[in-house]
């Protein structure tokens, strides 16, 4: 582990701590949630596996391995950049009907590059998710979201971001889920999408295999109290800005298009809340500026370690029909 990853870790435990005060909150409300999905028509793929419901509410700190700038050139600067993150977020699901669920939540987080010459920017993030679900039949499932988010920085106005997406899943059989989809992710720098395409193979009680890409992942769980998961997630390593006169990042806006490959450990404490920590690489990973001819990630950039540590609300899933 490097200097920068091993220093932090001690100031990011207090962190995520402090930082999942508001969405406890939440909990109430996401238990009742629950439990009126558990009477609708919805159907879960995940009520018949030890592998936990994904969280509705949690709290998530990321220190990530130096890395260099890379120019609208497309050569890297002399400069490096060491990032550490902390996000906080929370997901309401409210039921219209037997068949159809309203989505809303709120997301915050705050980053921090402390950069090689001395000199460091802050960022501030705010997201509200509004989301809805429709079950048309016991074997189909089709979702749309959209997540404006604002960002702040020093010296920067506050400034937008639009994330959203449509997605549909089919449940084959008790098995084999299969899903499609479509993300964007548009900025004033970039617009960014990604297909989704691929099928969640419950092996049995125990494994399950995501094998839907971008992002396919090999998940464990020996029982109902422990979650490992091996594979790849989204990431929020890597940014996009402009410059300004000085040279120095302008205006940076996240990129949900880069990954981390890794391994996630996670143990529920206490009822539904899990505590879970996470090491590997960031792929992708890097401070691009926006240049004319520059349309997306660069693969050139490399990949950096990171760390991190997560607290979780993760409600019990409805059981299937």
């Amino acid at each position: 582990m490097s200097r920068a990853i091993s220093s932090a870790v001690p100031n990011v435990l207090l962190a995520l701590v402090m930082a999942l005060l508001p969405a406890v909150g939440w909990c109430g409300a996401m238990e009742a949630a629950a439990q009126r999905f558990a009477e609708s028509d919805f159907v879960f793929a995940r009520g018949r596996s030890d592998i936990p419901f994904v969280p509705l509410a949690w709290v998530d700190s990321t220190v990530y391995d130096q890395s260099r700038f890379l120019l609208p050139s497309g050569k890297t600067s002399e400069i490096s950049f060491e990032q550490k993150t902390i996000s906080q977020g929370g997901l309401l699901p409210l039921l219209l009907g037997r068949r159809d669920a309203l989505v809303v939540g709120e997301w915050l987080s705050w980053t921090r590059f402390d950069l090689s010459d001395g000199s460091d920017k802050e960022v501030i993030s705010i997201g509200i998710p509004i989301g809805w679900a429709h079950q048309s039949s016991p074997d189909w499932q089709i979702a749309a979201f959209i997540a404006p988010l604002g960002h702040a920085s020093q010296d920067d106005d506050w400034y937008w971001e639009f994330m959203g997406g449509i997605f549909a899943r089919w449940l084959q059989n008790d098995h084999f889920t299969w899903l499609f989809g479509l993300y964007a992710d548009v900025t004033s720098l970039e617009e960014y999408y990604i297909p989704y395409a691929g099928l969640t193979w419950t092996i049995n009680q125990h494994w399950t295999l995501s094998a839907v890409m971008p992002w396919p992942a090999l998940l464990y769980s020996p029982d109902q109290n422990w979650l490992i998961r091996l594979g790849v997630s989204p990431s929020d390593a890597s940014w996009s800005a402009d410059l300004d006169v000085q040279g120095d990042p302008k205006k940076p806006q996240l990129n949900f298009g880069s990954w981390n490959f890794g391994l996630r450990v996670e143990r529920r404490v206490w009822h539904n809340f899990w505590v879970g920590a996470a090491a590997g690489l960031a792929g992708l990973r890097g401070f691009t500026f926006a240049g004319t001819e520059w349309e997306g990630p660069n693969t050139d950039m490399g990949s950096d370690g990171y760390v991190g540590l997560t607290i979780n609300f993760r409600p019990v899933a409805p059981p299937m029909h």
